[in-house]
């Protein structure tokens, strides 16, 4: 373990020795975690180890994914006779996708000291170390929806492939019915290639997407003959499978069609509900008693039930973030705004409002860096804000990464401690404030519909108004000049993140489960 202090020897520069108050000095100007490492070279070369540990952790807290700082002070803390510590150490090496072969076999070794240290059992279990309880009976789940991760668009996808892989982990069956609309494909995580073996892609959807825009097909024959195909492949799915339940997603370009084969088989169907609409009309609406929509935030459970619908039964499932991926044991360093934003870039998600806002920080002088990640399908919007960073001379300021995967996504985060979520759109929730919380990031949100209730104001997030470029610019400024109020409120939304995990929502799943099969059951036994 003394060895992989060596990984940061090469960085030291070739000047004389300089004190501990040069190195000293030296760390508290460094801007990036490659300078701190090259200070903590030195601190090394002096045998200053307290200061080397310090330089190590703020170069941890400015890229959390900073290899060869987490393996160096992973050395000094088993130096320290400290070996869960180095676990924990090796461990957030190892999440991000970075531990070297050659102490993979220490980190495991390291594991049951690790789950005896009372420190770590909150983080161990967090991280998905601790192997949770298996449910008392497994379910066989058909999981139905239109799009399905790695080729999506928005949310909601994701939204239900973290709830297909959260049911397997817990010993349930999924079979996933979904179309194959290879034009919204993306590389695929090792994960997602995993989950295949549980995906059919076989369904025909109503139409397509254009510049992130929804275009109904106009082949009256040719969406029959889609239907009935895809309610033929549903009720042979549902039969095959001896599903308990239908689990179903986003029906757009499915419509109601869908899952009236299911309600032939007389099996329970819990609607997981993520837009305002849930792709059919009011007069089209289920009447099934077996039919329960589980609307993804209150605020979308309130817009449905306005809007007039009326099923057995409506009860809020938040989706599950991915908590334990984006989770990061050290927190982001306050000095400097690294400012991100994660979501389609679109007029509606206001991608256009963080921009301005940060043309004010620029004028302001306040230092800041800002990537702009997601999917650009509409060109010409893009074309815009590049213009505009170009315009107020932001170049080297504001980046525009394009669509990020999983782990590049955590991997933004680990270099990020402010997330924007500027939506005008009336979100029914928006899962990367979650996402980004638990990274450690402060959330600064618009707060419209359902995301809202994610982020509580300066409790574990800031909100301000949709649209309002002075008031996000105004947030963002008060971050930048209060540190403090930056450390609270990244603790704070690290805690919140908890409630919004998917190890809830699949337990919500599964309780739901339980009751629509007794709900079911007692109809049936009284003649229905």
């Amino acid at each position: 373990m003394r060895g992989m202090t060596s990984l940061v020897e090469s960085l030291a520069p070739t000047a004389a020795t300089p004190t501990t108050v040069d190195i000293a000095m030296a760390l508290s100007s460094a801007r990036t975690a490659e300078e701190c490492l090259l200070v903590a070279a030195q601190a090394e070369a002096l045998g200053a180890v307290e200061l080397q540990r310090k330089c190590l952790e703020r170069a941890i807290a400015l890229h959390r994914n900073c290899q060869p700082a987490l393996l160096a002070l992973a050395a000094l803390s088993m130096d320290d006779g400290d070996p869960a510590m180095t676990f924990a150490l090796l461990e957030e090496t190892d999440r991000a996708g970075l531990l070297p072969e050659s102490v993979r076999s220490l980190h495991e070794e390291l594991l049951p000291m690790a789950n005896a240290d009372e420190r770590l059992e909150g983080y161990l279990r967090l991280i998905g170390r601790v192997t949770p309880e298996r449910p008392t009976q497994s379910l066989s789940i058909v999981l139905i929806t239109n799009l399905f991760p790695p080729q999506e668009l928005g949310g909601y996808g994701r939204m239900m492939w973290e709830f297909a892989q959260g049911l397997i982990a817990r010993g349930h069956s999924v079979r996933v019915l979904t179309s194959d609309a290879t034009q919204l494909g993306k590389a695929p995580t090792s994960d997602e290639v995993e989950m295949e073996r549980n995906v059919f892609r076989t369904l025909q959807l109503a139409g397509t997407w254009e510049a992130g825009r929804a275009v109904q097909l106009r082949d009256r024959n040719d969406l029959a003959r889609r239907l009935r195909d895809n309610a033929m492949r549903i009720r042979t799915a549902v039969t095959k499978q001896k599903a308990d339940l239908v689990l179903a997603g986003n029906l757009d370009f499915l419509t109601i069609t869908a899952l009236r084969a299911v309600f032939e088989r007389g099996v329970p169907v819990l609607h997981a509900l993520a837009n305002a609409t849930p792709g059919y009309s009011v007069t089209d609406q289920p009447r099934d008693a077996a039919y329960w929509v589980a609307p993804c935030s209150d605020w979308n459970g309130d817009v449905f039930k306005q809007a007039g619908f009326t099923p057995a039964r409506i009860e809020t499932l938040y989706p599950g973030a991915r908590v334990d991926r984006f989770f990061r044991l050290f927190l982001p360093d306050t000095q400097r705004l690294r400012i991100c934003y994660a979501s389609l870039v679109l007029p509606y998600k206001g991608a256009d409002t963080l921009v301005r806002a940060l043309a004010r920080l620029h004028d302001a002088g306040i230092d800041f860096n800002a990537e702009i990640a997601g999917d650009t399908p509409d060109g010409a919007f893009l074309t815009e804000l590049q213009a505009l960073v170009s315009a107020r001379g932001m170049e080297a300021k504001v980046t525009f990464t394009g669509f990020l995967d999983r782990r590049k996504l955590s991997a933004l985060f680990a270099r990020s401690n402010v997330l924007v979520f500027p939506s005008r759109f009336q979100e029914p929730f928006g899962i990367s404030q979650v996402e980004a919380l638990a990274a450690g990031l402060v959330v600064v949100s618009s707060g419209t519909g359902g995301a809202k209730e994610i982020i509580r104001d300066d409790i574990d997030g800031l909100l301000f108004a949709a649209g309002d470029e002075a008031g996000l610019a105004h947030k963002l400024t008060m971050l930048a000049e209060r540190p403090d109020t930056m450390s609270r409120l990244q603790r704070g939304g690290q805690a919140r993140a908890r409630t919004f995990s998917v190890e809830n929502a699949v337990l919500n799943i599964e309780r739901l489960a339980g009751e629509m099969k007794a709900s079911t059951e007692a109809l049936m036994s009284e003649g229905f």
